[in-house]
């Protein structure tokens, strides 16, 4: 039985009166409650983690069963990701999944200008912004995302090395430490896996990761013959030893359904509810627990008022169900934002710690003086389709099923065979069928290449756009603004051209390119006319990290090797905004990484505390 797309319902004057109406008597609903309210009962934690995305599911598991009697409130602006349980559970749904109004946060990028590669004579408009996905469900990004599992191989171990090589108290965070945390948290379902293979993966986490199990259409897998004819090795493991080649994906699915870290997480902790009686005569006990707050916008942080000398967390100030409330942690707890790559450094500035000229432009008092924000790195990419012959896809298909991942040509030329065998690649292509409606203004069956560079040396930034909290900060990409990003994606995507002119494609599929010749010379393409389309139609990969850098203070560090807020106590930042250089490849599961890593670090700092 099909189903149809809700259509979009456009809204009159006397709808948005009605809307008004009813917010007015909601409202009203909320302060006569407030007024007949007897008595408020103080909310006290062990630890409070804001956000319920990736880090913070698995940091709630991880605590509430490493640590005994404890209870934890877990803060969610959005839902439960059963409220749209039928897309974000359907693997093919996926490219309407992170268009869900309900499950995302709506930003929007800063249009950004610069002075062309090509041209220098020139000043050229790279975007007037583009809408930048974030989730906003239990979950975050893991419920709405491409489902692609990639913890960086072995042949990309030395971006972790680099992370570990800022001083020897980072040592905890070489490739080693993270391979453990990568198979800790790993349920691989791959049948008569080999030894080497069971050296790169785990098989006991909770993080469900298999490979297609219904293979995938003849002309994709056709596609993997193509990219192999023009030298580009297969690769059956892009987890393994090295990363370059081509290759089928493994996707984060368990049974036919997309598996989020809501599903495998924080669906776990939610099992553990423990009573504990209370020592103090008349005294009610602990609930071992974990809460989950959902619809619960993060206001800022509390701090201790009292003490003047040190920034010290004491809680949380958020907005739910129309009423500011506050928690707080008790003695020897923690407030661990966990809240992704644009909401934690915002909680950050809007509490006081930030770049202090932002915070003072936004009459905002300034506790610790940090580059936050800064350092926002980001994979952008750009896309190639191509038409075929019609019913060639059938649109069951869960998205990015075919991957190649290639060193690229910095001077912008299809890259050779010796690129295709450097262990060190830069760009990933991933190959999905196209689907109507998953590109503005094309509706034709075809495949779709999408170059991603994953290894960008370009660098964003973001900054309060004011001092309200519901308010969207300015978020600035600065994508390809050095020319070394430019013509390493110019690279990728002649390779892309390539690939589509090869049988069988052009042949038996009759695959034709549209789009990337609309105000070209057929194949005579110049560099400037590159660059014009690689700046118009590039787009995110929803990869946003770095912008609350773990490094030393001096550095350009926001928090330390045990991700601690610098200049504070009681505040941790656990997500993919810690990350000092980004992965060369997704980031979901290295996020997922940090959060057991850190859990770690928090039960030993924890468990210290007690001990004296």
């Amino acid at each position: 039985m099909s189903q149809t797309v809700p259509s979009i319902i456009e809204k009159n004057q006397e709808d948005l009166k009605k809307d008004a109406k009813i917010r007015e008597l909601w409202m009203k609903n909320i302060c006569d409650h407030g007024k007949h309210a007897k008595f408020k009962i103080k909310e006290t934690y062990d630890f409070i983690v804001i956000g319920a995305g990736t880090a913070g599911c698995v940091l709630a598991r991880e605590l509430v069963h490493g640590i005994p009697n404890i209870n934890l409130l877990v803060l969610e602006a959005g839902g439960p990701n059963v409220h749209t349980n039928g897309i974000i559970s359907l693997p093919c749904a996926w490219y309407k999944a992170f268009r869900l109004y309900d499950c995302d946060w709506g930003y929007v990028t800063q249009e950004q200008k610069m002075k062309s590669h090509v041209n220098p004579t020139k000043e050229v408009t790279v975007k007037k912004g583009i809408p930048y996905p974030r989730g906003k469900v239990w979950g975050g990004c893991s419920s709405l995302n491409g489902m692609v599992y990639m913890q960086v191989s072995r042949g990309q171990a030395k971006q972790y090395n680099d992370w570990a090589a800022q001083g020897p108290e980072y040592k905890i965070w070489d490739w080693d430490h993270c391979l453990e945390a990568f198979k800790a948290i790993e349920n691989n379902s791959r049948e008569n896996p080999d030894e080497k293979f069971k050296q790169f993966h785990g098989f006991n986490g909770l993080h469900h990761v298999q490979d297609f199990q219904n293979g995938v259409y003849d002309i994709m897998s056709d596609l993997i013959d193509v990219a192999k004819n023009l030298g580009i090795p297969y690769n059956d493991d892009f987890n393994g030893e090295r990363q370059n080649g081509v290759g089928r994906y493994q996707t984060n699915n368990e049974k036919g359904k997309r598996c989020s870290l809501a599903d495998g997480y924080l669906r776990d902790a939610l099992k553990k509810v423990e009573f504990h009686p209370g020592s103090e005569p008349n005294g009610f006990g602990k609930v071992v627990a974990v809460d989950v707050r959902s619809y619960a916008h993060v206001l800022e942080i509390i701090w201790d008022e009292e003490n003047k000398k040190e920034n010290i967390a004491t809680g949380v100030r958020y907005f739910c169900n129309g009423t500011v409330r506050e928690a707080f942690i008790a003695p020897k707890g923690e407030v661990i934002i966990c809240s992704g790559a644009i909401n934690s450094p915002q909680i950050l500035m809007l509490s006081g710690v930030g770049p202090k000229e932002n915070l003072e432009a936004n009459n905002i008092k300034i506790r610790k003086e940090l580059p936050v924000g800064k350092n926002l790195l980001d994979h952008p990419s750009c896309y190639s389709v191509a038409k075929s012959t019609p019913s060639t896809v059938r649109h069951w298909s869960s998205g990015a099923e075919i991957g190649i991942i290639h060193k690229a040509n910095v001077e912008g030329k299809i890259p050779c065979k010796e690129d295709f065998f450097d262990e060190n690649p830069d760009i990933q292509i991933i190959a999905t069928p196209f689907q109507p409606g998953l590109v503005d203004g094309l509706n034709d069956d075809g495949i779709m290449l999408v170059s991603i560079l994953n290894v960008p040396s370009s660098v964003g930034y973001l900054e309060l756009n004011s001092n309200n909290p519901f308010d969207q900060p300015r978020i600035h990409l600065n994508y390809f603004e050095t020319s070394d990003d430019l013509y390493r994606m110019i690279s990728s995507l002649k390779l892309c051209r390539e690939i589509f002119k090869q049988p069988p494609l052009s042949t038996v599929y009759n695959v034709k390119e549209i789009g990337i010749n609309d105000n070209t010379n057929g194949d005579d393409i110049s560099d400037e006319d590159w660059e014009k389309f690689v700046l118009e139609k590039s787009i995110t990969t929803f990869h946003p990290s770095g912008t609350v850098k773990m490094a030393p203070e001096s550095k350009g560090g926001v928090v330390n090797h045990r991700l601690q807020v610098y200049g504070t106590k009681n505040l941790r930042v656990v997500d993919a905004s810690i990350f000092p250089y980004i992965p060369a490849g997704n980031t979901n599961a290295p996020t997922a990484m940090v959060a057991w890593r850190a859990s770690r670090l928090i039960i030993e700092d924890y468990t210290r505390k007690n001990s004296l």
